[in-house]
Protein backbone atom coordinates (compact mmCIF):
# COMPACT_ATOMS: atom_id res chain seq x y z
CA UNK A 1 0.00 0.00 0.00
CA UNK A 2 3.10 2.42 0.97
CA UNK A 3 4.27 1.81 -2.65
CA UNK A 4 1.48 2.43 -4.39
CA UNK A 5 0.64 5.45 -2.16
CA UNK A 6 4.60 6.53 -3.40
CA UNK A 7 3.39 6.20 -6.72
CA UNK A 8 4.78 2.55 -7.77
CA UNK A 9 2.97 0.55 -10.52
CA UNK A 10 2.76 -2.86 -8.77
CA UNK A 11 2.78 -5.62 -11.75
CA UNK A 12 1.16 -8.31 -9.53
CA UNK A 13 0.27 -9.36 -5.90
CA UNK A 14 1.05 -12.90 -4.94
CA UNK A 15 -1.19 -13.65 -2.05
CA UNK A 16 -2.51 -17.39 -0.85
CA UNK A 17 -5.51 -15.86 1.60
CA UNK A 18 -8.82 -15.22 -0.85
CA UNK A 19 -9.57 -12.52 1.88
CA UNK A 20 -6.26 -10.18 1.91
CA UNK A 21 -6.46 -11.28 -2.01
CA UNK A 22 -9.85 -9.54 -2.12
CA UNK A 23 -8.43 -6.45 -0.26
CA UNK A 24 -5.53 -6.15 -2.84
CA UNK A 25 -8.46 -6.52 -6.03
CA UNK A 26 -10.15 -3.84 -4.05
CA UNK A 27 -7.46 -1.28 -3.30
CA UNK A 28 -5.69 -1.90 -6.57
CA UNK A 29 -9.62 -0.23 -8.17
CA UNK A 30 -9.32 2.74 -5.23
CA UNK A 31 -5.31 3.58 -6.93
CA UNK A 32 -6.89 3.53 -10.72
CA UNK A 33 -9.96 5.45 -9.69
CA UNK A 34 -7.94 8.31 -7.93
CA UNK A 35 -5.07 7.69 -10.92
CA UNK A 36 -8.27 8.71 -12.96
CA UNK A 37 -9.41 11.00 -10.55
CA UNK A 38 -12.75 9.65 -10.23
CA UNK A 39 -12.56 8.35 -6.21
CA UNK A 40 -16.84 8.80 -6.61
CA UNK A 41 -17.70 5.45 -7.33
CA UNK A 42 -15.33 3.76 -4.74
CA UNK A 43 -16.95 5.85 -1.95
CA UNK A 44 -20.59 4.99 -3.04
CA UNK A 45 -18.62 1.77 -2.96
CA UNK A 46 -17.78 2.39 0.64
CA UNK A 47 -21.16 3.62 1.70
CA UNK A 48 -22.89 0.08 0.26
CA UNK A 49 -24.38 2.05 -2.15
CA UNK A 50 -23.07 0.16 -5.15
CA UNK A 51 -21.69 -3.49 -5.15
CA UNK A 52 -18.25 -4.32 -5.45
CA UNK A 53 -19.16 -6.12 -8.54
CA UNK A 54 -20.72 -2.67 -9.63
CA UNK A 55 -17.15 -0.92 -8.80
CA UNK A 56 -15.21 -2.98 -10.42
CA UNK A 57 -17.23 -2.76 -13.68
CA UNK A 58 -15.28 1.19 -13.27
CA UNK A 59 -11.74 0.36 -14.36
CA UNK A 60 -10.79 -2.23 -16.76
CA UNK A 61 -10.28 -6.13 -15.70
CA UNK A 62 -6.20 -5.88 -15.85
CA UNK A 63 -6.66 -3.64 -12.85
CA UNK A 64 -7.61 -6.25 -10.18
CA UNK A 65 -6.42 -9.07 -12.33
CA UNK A 66 -2.65 -8.11 -10.90
CA UNK A 67 -3.82 -9.90 -8.37
CA UNK A 68 -2.44 -14.19 -7.71
CA UNK A 69 -4.06 -15.75 -5.13
CA UNK A 70 -2.21 -18.59 -5.52
CA UNK A 71 -0.31 -20.83 -2.12
CA UNK A 72 3.59 -20.22 -3.00
CA UNK A 73 4.83 -23.89 -3.35
CA UNK A 74 7.59 -25.85 -6.15
CA UNK A 75 4.65 -27.26 -7.67
CA UNK A 76 2.64 -23.54 -8.42
CA UNK A 77 5.23 -21.00 -8.85
CA UNK A 78 5.72 -22.17 -12.29
CA UNK A 79 2.52 -20.82 -13.35
CA UNK A 80 2.96 -17.82 -11.05
CA UNK A 81 5.71 -16.77 -12.96
CA UNK A 82 3.56 -17.46 -16.36
CA UNK A 83 0.84 -15.36 -14.94
CA UNK A 84 3.40 -12.62 -14.02
CA UNK A 85 5.09 -13.01 -17.26
CA UNK A 86 2.47 -12.28 -18.96
CA UNK A 87 1.23 -9.11 -17.12
CA UNK A 88 4.59 -7.75 -17.69
CA UNK A 89 4.73 -8.77 -21.51
CA UNK A 90 0.72 -6.62 -21.81
CA UNK A 91 2.19 -4.03 -20.00
CA UNK A 92 5.12 -3.27 -21.95
CA UNK A 93 7.49 -3.30 -18.69
CA UNK A 94 10.56 -4.77 -19.45
CA UNK A 95 12.31 -5.05 -16.61
CA UNK A 96 10.91 -5.08 -12.29
CA UNK A 97 12.55 -2.09 -10.22
CA UNK A 98 11.45 -3.93 -6.92
CA UNK A 99 10.06 -6.65 -5.12
CA UNK A 100 8.51 -6.20 -1.91
CA UNK A 101 6.92 -9.32 0.33
CA UNK A 102 7.84 -11.39 2.80
CA UNK A 103 6.32 -15.01 3.94
CA UNK A 104 3.46 -15.36 6.96
CA UNK A 105 4.72 -14.36 10.32
CA UNK A 106 3.36 -16.42 12.13
CA UNK A 107 6.00 -18.87 12.15
CA UNK A 108 8.45 -16.21 13.83
CA UNK A 109 6.84 -14.67 15.82
CA UNK A 110 7.38 -15.08 19.70
CA UNK A 111 3.99 -15.41 20.23
CA UNK A 112 3.58 -18.13 17.87
CA UNK A 113 7.15 -19.92 19.10
CA UNK A 114 5.39 -19.47 22.75
CA UNK A 115 2.53 -21.44 21.91
CA UNK A 116 4.51 -24.16 19.51
CA UNK A 117 3.62 -27.42 22.32
CA UNK A 118 -0.03 -26.12 21.58
CA UNK A 119 0.74 -26.40 18.11
CA UNK A 120 -0.61 -29.18 15.52
CA UNK A 121 2.91 -28.39 13.40
CA UNK A 122 5.37 -27.25 15.74
CA UNK A 123 7.18 -23.63 14.92
CA UNK A 124 10.28 -25.93 14.08
CA UNK A 125 8.38 -28.06 11.29
CA UNK A 126 6.15 -25.35 10.18
CA UNK A 127 6.86 -25.44 6.26
CA UNK A 128 6.31 -21.16 5.82
CA UNK A 129 9.42 -21.27 7.50
CA UNK A 130 11.26 -22.24 4.32
CA UNK A 131 8.78 -19.62 2.20
CA UNK A 132 12.15 -17.24 1.68
CA UNK A 133 13.28 -19.94 -0.53
CA UNK A 134 10.10 -19.22 -2.87
CA UNK A 135 11.06 -15.33 -2.31
CA UNK A 136 14.48 -16.02 -3.59
CA UNK A 137 13.16 -17.49 -6.73
CA UNK A 138 11.30 -14.25 -7.67
CA UNK A 139 14.85 -12.44 -7.01
CA UNK A 140 16.27 -14.77 -9.49
CA UNK A 141 13.94 -14.84 -11.89
CA UNK A 142 13.15 -10.73 -12.04
CA UNK A 143 16.46 -9.54 -10.75
CA UNK A 144 14.52 -6.41 -9.45
CA UNK A 145 17.34 -3.45 -9.06
CA UNK A 146 16.23 -3.76 -5.17
CA UNK A 147 13.68 -5.58 -3.31
CA UNK A 148 12.53 -4.98 0.46
CA UNK A 149 11.86 -8.64 2.32
CA UNK A 150 9.43 -7.67 5.30
CA UNK A 151 8.60 -9.97 8.34
CA UNK A 152 8.48 -9.90 12.18
CA UNK A 153 11.12 -9.34 14.43
CA UNK A 154 11.26 -12.79 15.73
CA UNK A 155 12.52 -13.47 11.93
CA UNK A 156 16.06 -13.12 13.68
CA UNK A 157 16.27 -15.10 16.41
CA UNK A 158 13.81 -18.05 15.68
CA UNK A 159 16.07 -21.09 15.55
CA UNK A 160 19.41 -18.87 16.27
CA UNK A 161 18.66 -16.83 12.89
CA UNK A 162 19.38 -19.98 11.36
CA UNK A 163 16.17 -18.94 8.82
CA UNK A 164 17.08 -14.98 8.26
CA UNK A 165 20.94 -16.37 7.52
CA UNK A 166 20.17 -18.87 5.25
CA UNK A 167 17.49 -15.71 3.75
CA UNK A 168 20.50 -13.71 3.11
CA UNK A 169 22.86 -16.59 1.69
CA UNK A 170 20.59 -17.64 -1.15
CA UNK A 171 19.84 -13.30 -1.45
CA UNK A 172 23.95 -12.81 -1.70
CA UNK A 173 24.15 -15.94 -3.86
CA UNK A 174 21.87 -14.00 -6.16
CA UNK A 175 23.94 -11.03 -6.08
CA UNK A 176 22.29 -8.84 -3.56
CA UNK A 177 23.73 -6.66 -0.67
CA UNK A 178 21.30 -7.65 2.68
CA UNK A 179 20.47 -5.28 5.30
CA UNK A 180 18.42 -5.38 7.72
CA UNK A 181 16.61 -2.67 9.92
CA UNK A 182 14.18 -2.61 12.44
CA UNK A 183 11.38 -0.66 12.20
CA UNK A 184 9.27 0.33 14.89
CA UNK A 185 5.50 0.70 13.20
CA UNK A 186 3.89 3.21 15.73
CA UNK A 187 6.71 5.38 14.74
CA UNK A 188 5.23 5.64 11.39
CA UNK A 189 1.73 6.18 12.45
CA UNK A 190 0.90 2.51 11.98
CA UNK A 191 -1.71 1.62 14.78
CA UNK A 192 -0.13 -2.39 14.89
Amino acid sequence: EGFMQAGFNPIAHVEMNENASKTLETRSVFHALKKDGNLDSYYLYEKGEISREELFRKVPKEVYMTVINKEMSQYTLPSIFKRVDSILKADGVDHVDVIIGGPPCQAFSLVGRAQTTHMKTPMEDDPRNYLFKMYVRFLKKYQPKMFVFENVLGLLSAQNGKFYNNFKTLARRNGYHVEDKVLEADKYGVKQ
